[in-house]
């Protein structure tokens, strides 16, 4: 274990993996679950992506940026329904 965490190779990704996964837990607890989960999963995918990328591995071409976009997309929807939701003010009928 000392071994581990002497190795700035092993420790700098496993400190990145644990902010994540505070922050996670951090906006699960903050937020509306049925908001927050989608969009967490999601854009794990999302920069699971990105880093690969950036790593220099094969994302899957066209294919892959589409599904980004239609990712994104679907967060940005359920991001304005929830604030639609949030801002509708009940009927005084």
């Amino acid at each position: 274990m000392k071994s581990l965490f002497l190795n700035t190779e092993y420790l700098m990704p496993f400190l990145l993996n644990q902010c994540g996964s505070l922050l996670y837990y951090l906006t699960l607890a903050s937020t509306d679950l049925t908001l927050a989960v989608p969009i967490c999963n999601s854009l794990a995918i999302i920069f699971t992506l990105i880093v690969g990328k950036i790593l220099g591995e094969e994302i899957g071409g066209t294919r892959a940026v589409v599904g980004m976009v239609f990712t994104v997309t679907g967060i940005m929807l359920c991001i304005a329904s929830s604030v639609n939701k949030a801002h509708r003010q009940p009927s005084t009928l």
